[in-house]
């Protein structure tokens, strides 16, 4: 039965790597050939699960550059996330979530860390992390498409 979820790619990026990456998603959502949104949230944007920032939401991303990158400056790198909606089964929202991580991590088997730090996860309209309605609010417009 398909529903409406919200897809976030949380990244760690400096302004550069953050178009790069919405350019990558962008092609992922365009060769389905359905209907879907995407925007992008940055650092102090509130995290849609919740009431925490991006920037809170994602703590852990800046620390796992700076442990890769000891001494160095992150320069114009910040939080943001990437929030794709869409209206699909579950089973095809983990297909579509695993080929929108791929275009932050191409290859996941690689031995060194991702160049830009990532994290991903889900958020299903009407859910427990979507009490307020949040979700429906953002992307509901897709159930009529």
């Amino acid at each position: 039965m398909e529903d409406l979820y919200e897809i976030d790619l949380g990244v760690f990026a400096t302004p550069d790597g953050l178009r790069g990456l919405v350019e990558g998603c962008t092609r992922v959502l365009e060769e389905r050939g359905r209907p879907y949104g995407l925007k992008v949230a940055g650092p102090g944007t509130a995290w849609s699960g919740g009431e925490m920032s991006i920037a809170e939401f994602y703590d852990e991303l800046p620390e796992q550059w700076r442990v890769e990158h000891p001494g160095e400056d992150p320069g114009e790198r910040e939080n943001h996330e990437i929030r794709v909606g869409v209206v699909v089964t579950h089973a095809e929202m983990e297909e579509l979530r695993d080929r929108l991580t791929r275009v932050a991590c191409p290859d996941p088997e690689h031995a060194s860390p991702c160049a830009i730090p990532w994290g991903t996860g889900h958020i299903r309209a009407g859910g427990v992390q979507d009490e307020e309605g949040v979700i429906e609010e953002r992307f509901g417009h897709l159930r009529t498409r």
